[in-house]
């Protein structure tokens, strides 16, 4: 139904696309630590940025799986992203982290869609660096897994609360 009326999709707020990206990691096993989301604004453009831990071994699949994750999940975002920055920071501290800047809609126009080349995408729009220099981020709200494990407690709150609400409800207009 949803292909038919693309109107009627899910848009999701900033925060509840950040609240989401740990669900998805949680689900998969091999998925890296995250060590912080963000959501800000910089030279007009709204970014996506995450920071994970990252093993070796299973470096580059853990890279694919977060900015799969964040395709994804911020396809459904009411005001689209422009931008995905991953900070990866290796198991073995006397390596240097490294950052990946890709541009979001061609990220999710070759992960999700499939509607570039690797080439094509690897070419025009992803960048990996160490220079952090270049790139300073605005201090913004970050959100910890501890956050949105209780984030998900309040909405499970919410939620029971309301089944109670209505299940009175039905009660007492059945009753009469």
């Amino acid at each position: 139904m949803s292909d038919l009326y693309p109107a009627s999709k899910k848009h999701f707020t900033d925060q509840q696309i950040a609240n989401m990206i740990p669900n998805y990691f949680y689900r998969e096993h091999n998925s890296p630590n995250i060590k912080r989301i963000r959501v800000y604004g910089k030279d007009n453009e709204k970014y996506l940025h995450m920071e994970i831990d990252v093993n070796r071994n299973r470096y580059q699949g853990e890279a694919d799986f977060t900015l799969y994750a964040m395709a994804y999940i911020t396809q459904y975002a009411k005001i689209p992203f422009d931008k995905f920055v991953i900070i990866l920071y290796p198991a073995i501290k006397s390596e240097d982290p490294e950052m990946i800047k890709a541009d979001a809609r061609c990220t999710i126009d070759y992960l999700i869609n499939k509607s570039k080349t690797k080439k094509r995408w690897s070419e025009t729009c992803i960048k990996i660096s160490t220079d952090f220099e270049n790139f300073v981020a605005p201090n913004s709200k970050s959100i910890s897994k501890k956050e949105s494990s209780n984030d998900q407690f309040d909405t499970y709150a919410i939620l029971f609360g309301i089944l109670v609400i209505g299940g009175f409800t039905f009660y007492f207009i059945r009753k009469k």
